[in-house]
C-alpha cells in the first residue's frame, strides 16, 4: 500500500441515496463502530436531511471513509459531525484528518462558525487529532451518553480560523 499521505484524495457531498454506495459506507461505519455505526434506516436521512461526505483516495474502487454531519438547533451556525470513520486497514495513515480538515473548508463555506462533536475520554489517538492537529477544544463531559461507562467530550472547533494551523 502507499503512503497514504501522497496519495490524492477527493471528498464526494453525497446527496444521492444510492444503494451501493450506501452499503459501502454503512460498512466502513459499522466495521468502525459496530452496533453504533450507520444502517440502512438511518444514513438515508441523513443524505437527505443532513451532509454525508465519502472519501475516496486515488486508485481506490470502494469509499474508503464517510462523514455525516448536521444542524446544531441551538446553535445553527454550528455544525455536529455526527461520526466520522476510515476503513480498517486505512487508519492511522493521515487520511482522517485530511478528510476532516476538508469537511471544514466545506462547511466554513456554507457559513458554519463552529463544528461540535463527540468523542470517548478514552479514545486517545482520535483526542491527537482532534486537539492538536486540528485545534478541537473541550467544551463539556457527558456522563454516560449511550449508557453505562458510555462517557464522552464534547469537543468544539472555531471555524472561524484556518484549521490546523
Amino acid at each position: 500500500m502507499q503512503d497514504a499521505g501522497m496519495l490524492s484524495i477527493r471528498v464526494q457531498e453525497v446527496d444521492d441515496v444510492e444503494p451501493q454506495l450506501l452499503l459501502a459506507l454503512i460498512e466502513i461505519e459499522q466495521e468502525a463502530f459496530g452496533i453504533g455505526g450507520m444502517n440502512e434506516w438511518f444514513l438515508p436521512p441523513f443524505v437527505r436531511r443532513g451532509r454525508v461526505y465519502a472519501l475516496w483516495v486515488e486508485g481506490s474502487e470502494q469509499p474508503l471513509g464517510v462523514a455525516e454531519c448536521m444542524i446544531s438547533w441551538g446553535q445553527p451556525r454550528c455544525a455536529y459531525l455526527f461520526g466520522i470513520a476510515i476503513r480498517d486497514g486505512w487508519r492511522g495513515k493521515g487520511l482522517g484528518t485530511r478528510f476532516l480538515k476538508e469537511i471544514c473548508r466545506r462547511l466554513r463555506g456554507m457559513g458554519f462558525t463552529a463544528l461540535d462533536l463527540t468523542v470517548s475520554p478514552t479514545n486517545i489517538a482520535a483526542l491527537r487529532v482532534y486537539q492538536e492537529k486540528l485545534g478541537f477544544r473541550i467544551i463539556a463531559f457527558h456522563r454516560a451518553e449511550y449508557g453505562q461507562g458510555e462517557d464522552r467530550l464534547v469537543m468544539r472547533l472555531d471555524l472561524t480560523r484556518e484549521v490546523g494551523s
